[in-house]
């Protein structure tokens, strides 16, 4: 049926619904179109591809266990990864004094990310050192790259290219160390691009000289095997001595075992009679003690008696000793009214022969029996 036979009411609502139907496939279509949008971003931000890298690279003695894809590490933090490990070319090693003097024999690469919530590269400057950490195992977590971050001192490796692009600060910077000559005019910053033989051409960071833990380890293992060897040659003489040893316990174990049970054999024939003597000073113990069970009563009993003798005795003390006190106070008491009565009685005498005295010197009729004679010429 034609679209022109429908009635103006039918031919209104066709309208709607197609109307409302494409809305639908519209609004299904932008749903699809967010949704495929977050998924990228969210699969971008997981693998860093929004991220900027920003390239490095050192040289090492010896590789010790790194391998592409391991990480690469600072302040704790996983700011990158390993991108490359390879060996130096013959021609290239020879080219340059400073990978013979420092006997670098392999170019490893690594990467670090600059986002806008961690600007690690930031931390990387000119005097910044790198080196190998962990242990060349799997089962120990791995080896991986510590980078050490710089001080205020040094130049940031990481900026603006005069291009206006991102850029790294020329290697002969991080090599050569400062100097009179070297100020803010001499920095400059190349372009992020490979180099002639496919490495990327990132910033150099000198590796750290002092022991990595994996030489420590090495050094240790080296240390354990010295001591085993120690051992192995100390080993066999000890082994000769406690065998001779054990050959002369073999040789001394049949007297040994005739003096044991010869003095086995004199335990058993004095035995017997240590028995007896223990039997009979038992019985005696039971006896004194039966004697002692007999007379302890009697015994108690008699220090009762005398206890309750020794009470009363103190009881009676104890009652005659206020009056014997108080007779002993009375006594002093009339001994000293004596003493006093006998010392006026003293002085009365006393001034009574003086009297007696000045009377018989003042006396006419005495008073020439008391002149003093005057001395012969």
């Amino acid at each position: 049926m034609a679209l022109q036979d429908l009635t103006p009411q039918l031919r209104t609502r066709l309208s709607r619904v197609e109307w409302f139907v494409g809305l639908f496939l519209g609004v299904t279509a932008l749903l699809m179109i967010a949704g495929f949008g977050s998924y990228l971003k969210k699969t971008a931000d997981a693998r860093g591809w929004l991220v900027t890298e920003v390239p490095y690279y050192t040289y090492l003695t010896e590789a010790s266990g790194l391998k592409v894809g391991s990480p690469v590490q600072m302040m704790g933090f996983k700011v990158g990864e390993v991108t490359r490990v390879t060996a130096l070319p013959r021609d290239t090693r020879q080219n340059w004094d400073h990978y013979v003097t420092n006997n670098f024999n392999v170019f490893v690469s690594f990467k670090v990310r600059d986002d806008k919530n961690d600007h690690f590269p930031g931390f990387i400057n000119s005097d910044a050192r790198v080196k190998v950490g962990g242990f060349p195992s799997d089962l120990l977590g791995g080896t991986h790259l510590e980078v050490t971050e710089g001080t205020s001192e040094g130049v940031q490796t990481y900026g603006t290219a005069p291009n206006n692009e991102p850029g790294v600060l020329w290697d002969q910077f991080a090599i050569t160390p400062p100097g009179k000559d070297r100020t803010n005019k001499f920095k400059k910053y190349g372009p992020l691009t490979n180099d002639s033989q496919g490495f990327p051409k990132g910033y150099y960071v000198q590796v750290d000289q002092s022991e990595t833990l994996v030489e420590g380890a090495t050094r240790l293992m080296a240390r354990v095997d010295h001591i085993a060897g120690t051992i192995d040659k100390v080993l066999p003489p000890l082994t000769a001595d406690l065998q001779a040893t054990l050959s002369m316990l073999r040789e001394a174990m049949p007297g040994l075992t005739n003096q044991v049970e010869l003095l086995l054999l004199t335990a058993r024939q004095t035995l017997p009679g240590l028995t007896n003597n223990l039997d009979q000073v038992l019985v005696n113990t039971r006896d004194l003690t039966a004697q002692l069970r007999d007379t302890l009563p009697m015994l108690t009993n008699s220090l009762e008696q005398t206890l309750v003798t020794t009470r009363q005795l103190g009881s009676e003390l104890n009652r005659s000793i206020p009056m014997l006190t108080s007779n002993i106070n009375l006594t002093l008491t009339n001994v000293n009214v004596i003493l006093t009565r006998d010392t006026n009685i003293t002085a009365n005498s006393s001034v009574m022969v003086s009297n007696v005295n000045q009377l018989l010197t003042r006396h006419w009729l005495f008073r020439s029996a008391f002149k003093d004679k005057k001395p012969k010429k």
